[in-house]
């Protein structure tokens, strides 16, 4: 039983350090300038298309997370989302939560994954031939994209952060109704002990339900 890819919700921070120096003129020493004191500046280009931009990060995150495997931790280090690749999957699952208690629970769908929901989200309007409205905008002070999705009347906006590293997602900082979360992303096999959870989450479903 593969995972659903199923899509609901949902950054690359590129720092360009310019600097300057002024050469000495020639004259007299009362002729030379003060040192310039100017601090260092940081400048965060812009993508021209944001929106293409972050279809593409979002799409290479979750290939990645798919073909190699992830692991994505948070919420004070006391939990994590594991995922193996869908090639080795432990009798037909491949991704397992463990909470705080330590007690692991399968996960069925992807959504679940900071590396895989906008790239769910982005799937599921492409198939209906539509574009999705993840109300994304750019941070040019610190290189990340945002989206916001309206959860209702009675609910506050869903505001997920996402920072970008070699054009992937490494980090989402989620600000919802519920609180505040930031989950780190780590792209590769998981350990043997992450593996286990995995293992120890089937064997307990199958018993169950077999």
């Amino acid at each position: 039983m593969e995972i659903n890819w199923r899509g609901a919700v949902v950054c690359g921070v590129v720092l360009i350090l310019t600097g300057c120096s002024n050469a000495l003129p020639v004259g007299t020493p009362s002729a030379i300038p003060e040192p310039s004191t100017s601090p260092t500046s940081t400048i965060i280009a812009e993508p021209v298309d944001a929106t293409e931009a972050f279809r593409e990060i979002a799409h290479a995150s979750c290939d990645k997370a798919s073909a190699e495997g992830v692991v994505e931790s948070g919420w004070d280090g006391t939990q994590k989302a594991i995922m193996i690749p869908k090639s080795i999957a432990y009798k037909d699952f491949n991704a397992v939560y463990v909470g705080e208690n330590g007690v692991p629970a399968l996960i069925w769908e992807t959504d679940s994954f900071a590396a895989c929901n906008a790239s769910n989200a982005y799937s599921l309007a492409e198939e209906a031939g539509q574009e999705v409205d993840l109300g994304l905008t750019f941070n040019e002070a610190d290189g990340t994209f945002q989206t916001t999705l309206d959860q209702g009347p009675d609910q506050d906006p869903f505001v997920a952060t996402y920072t970008v590293s070699n054009g992937l997602i490494v980090q989402q900082h989620i600000d919802a109704d519920w609180g505040e979360t930031t989950v780190e992303v780590t792209y590769g096999m998981p350990s043997e002990e992450d593996i286990a959870f995995l293992q120890t989450a089937v064997d307990a479903f199958l018993a169950e339900n077999g």
